[in-house]
């Protein structure tokens, strides 16, 4: 006999949700790992694939330096970051992690630097 379930819609993808979920452990994992080229950066979200296999960890830095080096540490950390999802969240299977630069950071400052200039231009 079919379960029946309760008809009220989920606010957020189920993908979206375990993005967030993800985002939470890794923050909270880094927190406890040693290593000076991890606090320049910041994570600023989790996007996980639609079959849940792969999730992409974004992270901010202050300069390109800072980024690079935090990707670095990022990938060495890799494992131990897999197994604190592993332990803390409830999945068959832990996804692939993988981590980049914030597109959304750089778009951020472009448009900015675009407000500017035609600030500079009507100030002419």
């Amino acid at each position: 006999m079919a379960r029946n379930r309760p008809s009220r819609p989920s606010r957020y993808s189920r993908s979206a949700r375990l993005g967030e979920l993800l985002r939470e452990i890794v923050v909270s994992e880094l927190a406890r790992v040693d290593d000076d080229r991890l606090e320049l950066a910041s994570i600023t979200g989790v996007e996980t694939s639609v079959e849940l296999s792969r999730a992409t960890v974004f992270i901010s830095a202050l300069d390109e330096e800072a980024a690079s080096a935090a990707l670095e540490a990022l990938e060495e950390h890799r494992l131990q970051l897999k197994q604190a999802v592993a332990r803390s969240a409830a999945m068959r299977r832990v996804p692939d992690l993988t981590f980049a630069l914030d597109p959304s950071i750089s778009a951020g400052e472009r448009v900015d630097r675009i407000l500017r200039d035609l600030a500079d231009e009507d100030e002419r």
